[in-house]
């Protein structure tokens, strides 16, 4: 339960506590919901006000989630029931793991726009490269339907563009890049 009593005196509303860290209203008020951040009291008229621990909370969820961690996460860390090293050391690895792979797909990108001779989804006569090639390269080094679903959504995800210049270069025609593409983000 929200104490009522008197605003300290740098309290913000919610209004101006959102302005002032760039956020929206009701995403102050989700967090509130999800128990992360709470006010520090209510105005005379019934207003959330936030006083100066509330704000220096709400910059570390702020800054938390600039690194990239998942609110559930930040929650746990806040509440001083998991490390925030440990935490930071997870995310160090995910980080690692997702440039890796959009190092690869660079690479992919790099390589088709060198056999695209000029027109997008264009191949050069003899190539191999293909639907079945790429799926049969996929399979030889191991990775599932879901290895490779993950690989299409990572691609769609960071380069929409150069995943549809991707799809095309293989020949695919429009319904079937528009089945993959949809199935890489469901």
């Amino acid at each position: 339960m929200v104490r009522r009593e008197a605003a300290p005196a740098r309290a913000l509303t919610i209004s101006a506590l959102a302005r002032q860290f760039g956020l929206s209203r009701s995403t102050l008020l989700h967090y509130h919901r999800i128990h992360l951040f709470k006010p520090t009291g209510r105005s005379p008229g019934g207003y959330r006000v936030y006083g100066a621990d509330a704000i220096a909370r709400l910059a570390r969820i702020v800054e938390l989630r600039k690194a990239g961690l998942p609110l559930n996460t930040i929650k746990r860390v806040l509440d001083a029931q998991t490390p925030l090293a440990e935490v930071l050391e997870e995310q160090i690895g995910s980080l690692n793991r997702q440039m890796a792979q959009v190092r690869t797909q660079q690479e992919v990108v790099a390589s088709l726009l060198g056999l695209a001779a000029g027109k997008p989804g264009a191949r050069q006569p003899g190539s191999s490269l293909c639907k079945e090639s790429w799926t049969a390269m996929f399979r030889a080094i191991g990775l599932s339907d879901t290895d490779m679903r993950l690989w299409h959504a990572n691609f769609e995800k960071s380069m929409p563009n150069a995943h549809a210049a991707f799809l095309r270069s293989l020949g695919l025609g429009h319904e079937e890049i528009r089945r993959i593409r949809d199935w890489a983000t469901a």
